[in-house]
This record gives C-alpha cells, sequence and structure tokens, in this order.
C-alpha cells in the first residue's frame, strides 16, 4: 500500500495565527528596513567573497534519478492510481511506470534527490568545479551512471557508496498544468552504511570539509553516519546543518534526532515541520515563534550559537538567532510563466543559502540568495541547472 512522503507534500499551508508568546522576541522585518531606507538589496555593494577550497561543502542525501515527463490529461494518473498532487512511495503496481516514463518523446533526466538537488544549485552559484561533494547509495547499473554524469556535468564531485543488492533509486515526476504528482523508489538509496565513512578516499573528502549538510531522508536511512560525523564536526570545530526535510522523519527519528540536534550549528525546516517536532516533543503550542525560539535554545554540545530558518512558500522566511533575535524575510510574489513546477524549490533555497555562507557572507545576503534561487527553479520543469541563466548577483 501506498504511504506519503510528507517531506515532499505540494500543499499549500494557510498562515498559521501568531497567538501571543510569552517571551517578548526582537524582529526585524527586512522589507520594512529597505523601505524606511530608501535603498534596494540591489542598492549595496556586493560584499567581498573568498576563494572557495575544493569540496568546503559535503552533503549527504538519497541520490535519485528524476524521470520528469509532462503530461495534458490524466490517462497515465488513473491507470497507476495516483492524485495529481501528491506523493507517494513506489509498489508494485508502479514498476511499469517508470519504463513508461522512460520511453516517452518528451521526457527529462535529472541528477535528483533533495541534497543533491542542493548541492547542484550551490554549484550553479559558486561556478567552480567541486567545490561540493555529495554522498549517498546507487546501484551499479544505467541509472547509477547517468546519476552520476549529470551530477558531475553541474559541478558536483560525487563519491556514491555503490551497491549490488538494488537497482538506483529514482523518482517518476508526472508534470499536467500546475500540478504534479510524484512517485519515489528509493531503491539503493535505501541501503546506505557506516562503511563509507572508513574508506580511504572518503576519509581524504571528510578531512577536508568545513561545512557538513545533512537531510533528514538521510538521517531516516543511516543515522549513525549522521551521529558521527556530527561528533566529529563538534570537536574540530566544523558547521553542520540538518533539514528536517519531512514529517515523518522527526516522528519516526524522535531518538536519533534527540542525539544528534546537540552538533547542529543549522535547522532548516518548513512550518508544517517546525509543528511537527513541537508536537512529537510535546511543546503544547503551535506558535511558530515560540517553536522556533525553543528550537535554537536546545542544549547544544558546543559554544557556537544555533540559527534556525523556517521557510515557507507565502510567508516571511523566519530567521532565529541568539537573544531571542528573530529576522523576517518577505518571499516576493511570483507570477507564473508558460511552465510553472514548484519541485525543488525547498532545495534551491538551501542551495543558495549555503553558496553565500561558506563564503562567509552576511546572513541578510545568504537568506536572499536562497530566495533568489528558489524562485529561479520555478518556471523550469525539474531543477535542470542547463536551463537556468548563469548566476549574476546584480539579478537579485
Amino acid at each position: 500500500m501506498s504511504k506519503s512522503i510528507l517531506g515532499l507534500s505540494i500543499k499549500s499551508f494557510p498562515l498559521l495565527q501568531r497567538t501571543p508568546i510569552r517571551r517578548p522576541f526582537l524582529r526585524v522585518n527586512f522589507a520594512q528596513v529597505l523601505r524606511t531606507a530608501n535603498i534596494s538589496f540591489c542598492d549595496c555593494q556586493d560584499p567581498p567573497k573568498m576563494d572557495l577550497p575544493e569540496g568546503i561543502l559535503m552533503g549527504f542525501g538519497n541520490p535519485l534519478l528524476d524521470i520528469t515527463c509532462t503530461v495534458e490529461d490524466n490517462v497515465i494518473l488513473e491507470k497507476y492510481g495516483l492524485e495529481a498532487n501528491a506523493a507517494i512511495i513506489a509498489d508494485e503496481k508502479h514498476d511499469a511506470l517508470f519504463d513508461e516514463l522512460m520511453n516517452m518523446e518528451n521526457v527529462i533526466y535529472s541528477a535528483g534527490g533533495a541534497c543533491q538537488n542542493s548541492m547542484r544549485i550551490f554549484q550553479w552559484i559558486v561556478q567552480t568545479p567541486f567545490r561540493a561533494v555529495f554522498t549517498g547509495a546507487v546501484g551499479k547499473d544505467k541509472l547509477g551512471d547517468r546519476i552520476e554524469k549529470r551530477a558531475r556535468a553541474d559541478g558536483i564531485l560525487t563519491l556514491y557508496q555503490l551497491k549490488d543488492e538494488l537497482p538506483t533509486g529514482s523518482c517518476a515526476v508526472i508534470i499536467n498544468g500546475q500540478n504534479r504528482s510524484l512517485v519515489a523508489n528509493l531503491g539503493a538509496a535505501s541501503l546506505f552504511t557506516e562503511e563509507w565513512v572508513d574508506e580511504e578516499e572518503n576519509e581524504c573528502a571528510l578531512s577536508r570539509a568545513t561545512y557538513f549538510y545533512f537531510t533528514g531522508f538521510f538521517l531516516a536511512v543511516c543515522a549513525p553516519v549522521v551521529d558521527r560525523i556530527a561528533r566529529m564536526c563538534c570537536e574540530s570545530k566544523r558547521i553542520v546543518i540538518l533539514n528536517f526535510s519531512a514529517v515523518f522523519v522527526l516522528q519516526m527519528q524522535r531518538e536519533a534526532l534527540a542525539n544528534i540536534l546537540q552538533y547542529v550549528d543549522i535547522i532548516i525546516c518548513n512550518k508544517e515541520e517546525a509543528i511537527a517536532y513541537g508536537d512529537t516533543n510535546d511543546w503544547k503550542t503551535k506558535n511558530i515563534f515560540e517553536i522556533g525560539s525553543r528550537l535554537q535554545k536546545l542544549p547544544k554540545a558546543n559554544c557556537r550559537p544555533r540559527l534556525v530558518m523556517i521557510t515557507d512558500a507565502v510567508c516571511p522566511v523566519l530567521v532565529f538567532q541568539d537573544n531571542d533575535r528573530v529576522l523576517e524575510y518577505p518571499v516576493p510574489k511570483v507570477k507564473p510563466g508558460e511552465v510553472f513546477d514548484t519541485n525543488g524549490c525547498g532545495d534551491a533555497f538551501v542551495g543558495g543559502f549555503l553558496a553565500m555562507y561558506v563564503q562567509r557572507m552576511p546572513l541578510d545576503y545568504c537568506i536572499r540568495t536562497g530566495i533568489f534561487a528558489s524562485q529561479q527553479v520555478l518556471n523550469v520543469v525539474g531543477v535542470q541547472i542547463d536551463k537556468l541563466p548563469k548566476f549574476s548577483e546584480k539579478c537579485m
């Protein structure tokens, strides 16, 4: 029986009521600041950026081959019992779906999976190849080779763990107008093991990286690797970024999260995931400002203040810092073009943010780059880097 992948949900959630909270927060709305100062973000002089060493960022996720097709009717959806706006895990009845999509004329292949998409957007912005390293498990098959080829073409250094037991994971993306139906088959990605950490080539990459990004999807696959590397980062004063990714991760990996969060320097989630974390831990509140503040103040194994970012498709991005400081970044309204595909927008936000963050740019710059990147992928089917214009900060 199919199960919903809540992390891939494309539902829009209503604006949450901002009920009074117990402690006062210092809230800064940057749109109001810029209007008051009569300047725009583009008027500001670009801060100087650093030359990035190879492999400065390492991402851990589930590599999937996105197989994207655009259809004009619901025939294929009805054939495989799919909803127009849904995301599910594939079961046996969907086996033939992937073969059928790959035989269509308008099929588009891209190296997908949430973390890999973020690394690709990161590379699109920094423009120098192999600043980002990505790992996850793939099968020893043609799909695995195709994913690696696509990822490397986008500038990512891939260090996949190869598996014989299952084929490379894939995700069928069926677009019909502004609707899209996702069917994910993790395949080999579900088999990642801790043995990868002890391989010589991977040890070199781990020692070279300064920033480590984990998705909740990967945590659900191999929590021991996340825990081990997070501890290493804490001891060596390196940065750990964790994306909650999905509600089911928070519900099913509560113990693993409790162990790992003390080492996490940056938490990224959306509103639904933030509220789900509060519910899972019996915080008895759905106030997003209180939840964000409590996440920021969770115990930490080092003295570096934690940063918490809560995103939303319509409402401002909220950033929680120490000393009860909350920053709000409005999300500009988007006019749909000929193609409107929200697949990968959250991944693009992360990639844009990290591209500036690893260059030690001001936080405001990092957030705005993330928002800019997320909006660039809206009018492209799938996360196709070759379809995006060359990144220029002047366009922001």
